[in-house]
């Protein structure tokens, strides 16, 4: 890992469901106006989806039913535990494609008054939600699965509700949101980059290596570097040597009008990257780490035995898993 090596700032893949167009993608556009970036779903993208697994057999061995029946069973119309109403409304949109059915058990395990007693309920503004099934709400909200009238601002207000239930898939997806170009998703979705920090450390926190990664590049890119730029050498970003202009590539600069960076601070970058490289299943941090080592950055001396090491365990990654997968 010479000099010239970049560091991979690429924007993540975690969590890839069909709203992630919607939640995460970044615009370069520089002209927001009143209408979002983003056109609203329709939500005949599942038409195909569900025509095909109509036409698929439906296999349930006699075991699997009867758990399915037990669940549809003590979900009692929505009035039963969370977990098999949540479990039941899985069912209805995955194997009998019910969305709607579906969204409304996912609504109900997510809005429950503070009395419920069910056993896997979290406390949120005075009533009781089930993270999963929130999180699946707020996948419809966002995509309009199943004839579900798009709603990125309920979504964006379930996927909260969901991550404060516990739920580090919708935390992670609500600090995308929060990250996106302001008005990108419409003007009711915030833009608060500092807060997409705190949710993806939270989720860190947990051992996820994706939202450990994230948030390191968010601390590395610096105010040098545009925000589309998926790499750039420790030079470029420290400004010790101009962006380059690559052939067949967009300006990597960050634009005078783009007032929204993050200062940068490697060393909290290098114990997020440390953490994510430690599941072992996640090349780009150990890759991110063998860079930093090879050329040192602020807070982060040069260390060639560290860098050498973590070289070794990209490469380990990218033999065990086939490719430089993971982010």
């Amino acid at each position: 890992m010479g000099q010239g090596q970049s560091i991979d700032i690429s924007p993540t893949k975690s969590f890839e469901t069909n709203q992630k167009k919607e939640a995460s993608q970044e615009s370069s556009s520089e002209n927001v106006g009143d209408e979002a970036l983003f056109p609203d779903p329709t939500g005949h993208e599942y038409d195909e989806i569900d025509k095909l697994q109509a036409e698929l057999p439906s296999i349930i061995d006699e075991e699997s039913r009867q758990q399915v029946d037990d669940y549809i069973e003590a979900c009692n119309n929505g009035k039963g535990p969370m977990a098999a109403c949540y479990a039941t409304g899985e069912f209805l949109s995955m194997f009998e494609r019910k969305h709607q059915e579906a969204f409304d058990l996912f609504e109900n395990v997510c809005f429950r008054p503070l009395c419920d007693k069910s056993p896997s309920a979290a406390e949120v503004d005075e009533g009781k939600a089930y993270g999963p099934g929130c999180f699946n709400l707020a996948k419809m909200l966002m995509t309009g699965k199943g004839g579900v009238p798009v709603d990125r601002k309920r979504a964006y207000n379930v996927f909260d509700r969901a991550c404060r239930a516990g739920h580090g898939g919708a935390c992670h997806i609500q600090a995308k949101m929060l990250l996106s170009p302001p008005g990108s998703l419409g003007k009711k979705i915030p833009h608060d980059p500092y807060k997409a920090m705190d949710l993806y450390q939270q989720v860190c926190d947990t051992g996820d290596s994706i939202s450990c990664f994230t948030l390191a590049t968010m601390l590395l890119r610096g105010d040098k570097i545009n925000r589309m730029a998926k790499n750039a050498s420790p030079k470029e970003l420290t400004g010790e040597e101009p962006v380059a202009k690559r052939t067949n590539e967009d300006d990597r600069t960050r634009s005078a009008k783009d007032k929204d960076y993050i200062e940068r601070d490697p060393k909290r970058a290098e114990q997020l990257l440390l953490s994510a490289c430690a599941t072992g299943a996640h090349p780009p941090s150990c890759f991110n780490l063998a860079v930093m080592y090879s050329n040192g950055d602020d807070g982060v001396p040069k260390d060639p035995a560290k860098a050498e090491e973590f070289k070794r365990k990209t490469e380990e990654m990218i033999q065990r898993f086939g490719g430089f997968g993971g982010n």
